[in-house]
């Protein structure tokens, strides 16, 4: 583990001098905390004190980390995790981390401060906490990846195929006569954002479609960018037959976007979403949409956790791939040659 001396002898400066600049505390001169939290973040210290407040005993409680408690998806994934553990008498803590790293920091520290027997993370999604989640795995942290993956990590995961599944969508919108397909996709440098994305650049290359740049968007996983970017592919003279939005906050931006320019779906413009809602299923058309296993993910993390947890010594992590289906419902429509 590496300790506050080891970062004073590599800086050259004294540990108190460490301590206050980890701490945010006066008396350091700025360049010289840059140095240090810059030598810090390098050696992989583990900010505050994480690896001492791991746990030498049962709590039975398990951390929650989720990218945004406002999607429904991680509702269900979190409702699915709370069935299995409350089966085996394991209390849920849920924190939000809303795509904010330090934010995921602080959750982090305030769940080892309880004592937490294990944690289960959808990672925010620039991955700036890469060390921090290596050192609690290596200091003996059990932690289930969903949703998103984290590099060279060794613990258990469970995620979907993402690139398979805008595959199929991409071949589901070609075999019903698209060739103008455009897209709007979440986060690129997050897990899922990367996979879609390029799942789809892939699929219309691999399908002999042609990639058109100014039809592809980040709405950044948020229903008012992927609104604003729908707006403007929109705008253009030139337009798209079909649009695949890549999560469920993007769909309810491109259709706001529909409705506001009077665009008729499926008439005039094709749409596929990512993900399920209740509003997919009753709005007038319904969406064709993508739908995760929810349920399934859930109910396997949490499963892979509680392997981990009791039955620490003979567990052996998993990377778990599911498949996502399409639901085809009334926002696609089918074009002649």
């Amino acid at each position: 583990m590496v300790s506050i001396k080891d970062i004073a002898k590599s800086v050259g400066v004294s540990t108190a001098t460490v301590s206050k600049a980890l701490n945010h505390k006066n008396g350091v001169s700025q360049a010289v905390r840059n140095q240090i939290m810059e030598k810090a973040k390098e050696m992989g210290y583990v900010v505050n004190g994480l690896a001492r407040g791991m746990k030498i005993f049962k709590t039975f409680t398990v951390g929650v980390l989720v990218s945004d408690i406002k999607n429904p998806f991680f509702s269900e994934v979190i409702s699915a995790m709370e069935r299995v553990l409350y089966a085996k008498k394991y209390n849920l803590m849920i924190c939000n981390v809303g795509e904010n790293p330090q934010k995921e920091v602080e959750y982090l520290e305030l769940l080892v401060s309880k004592k937490v027997d294990g944690l289960i993370v959808a990672p925010a999604a620039e991955g700036q906490n890469l060390s921090i989640y290596r050192n609690m795995v290596r200091h003996g942290m059990k932690i289930v990846l969903f949703d998103r993956l984290i590099d060279s990590v060794n613990c258990d995961s469970v995620v979907i195929d993402n690139r398979a599944s805008i595959y199929e969508v991409t071949k589901y919108l070609k075999d019903r006569g698209h060739k103008k397909i455009g897209s709007i996709y979440g986060i690129e440098r997050s897990y899922t954002g990367h996979e879609r994305l390029n799942g789809f650049k892939e699929a219309m290359q691999e399908l002999n479609l042609e990639y058109h740049k100014e039809w592809v968007r980040s709405g950044f996983f948020r229903e008012e960018d992927s609104y604003k970017q729908s707006l403007d592919i929109l705008a253009k003279s030139s337009k798209p037959t079909a649009i695949i939005a890549m999560n469920n906050f993007s769909t309810l931006g491109l259709m706001r976007a529909v409705k506001e320019l009077e665009i008729k779906v499926p008439d005039d413009l094709s749409i596929i979403g990512f993900d399920d809602a209740e509003w997919m299923k009753v709005c007038s058309p319904s969406i064709t949409t993508v739908i995760q296993p929810a349920d399934a993910i859930g109910m396997t993390a949490a499963t892979l956790l509680l392997d981990a947890i009791e039955n620490e010594n003979s567990h052996i992590p998993q990377h778990i791939v599911l498949k996502a289906k399409l639901i085809e419902r009334e926002s696609v429509a089918s074009i002649s040659p």
